[in-house]
């Protein structure tokens, strides 16, 4: 939920926190049955990284909270794991540079230690 606070002027203008957690940008991901990479929108925003086919198709969610993320060794292609909590199914994301990796993963454990359900898995990035 946006928080939104009027200023002198009127104008309205997000929380600072909020703004921190909302990464978006495009990603490949690996598609569920066929297992071919495809490009997709990302969002992080409530502790869920939304995903679509463009920014505003993005309606799909993965919730984070107590999810594991796991860089791929030896991808050699920037891929991480997100699998989340009591789920059999696993997410294979991809960036298009170590540094694009980086960020997101960082992203995404930041946004899991802001949720008010944070749970004892403890987030690194290395």
């Amino acid at each position: 939920m946006a928080v939104a606070s009027a200023t002198s002027n009127g104008s309205t203008g997000k929380r600072l926190e909020e703004a921190e957690e909302s990464k978006t940008g495009w990603l490949s991901k690996r598609t569920h049955f066929t297992r071919r990479w495809r490009p997709a929108w990302f969002q992080i925003q409530d502790s869920k990284l939304f995903y679509g086919g463009n920014e505003k198709n993005a309606s799909k969610a993965i919730s984070l909270i107590g999810a594991q993320v796991e860089a791929l060794k030896d991808d050699g292609r920037f891929g991480w794991t997100v699998t989340p909590k009591n789920s059999n199914r696993t997410f294979f994301l991809r960036a298009d540079s170590a540094e694009e990796q980086q960020e997101w993963m960082v992203a995404i454990c930041e946004a899991q230690m802001k949720s008010g359900a944070h749970t004892s898995n403890a987030c690194v990035v290395q």
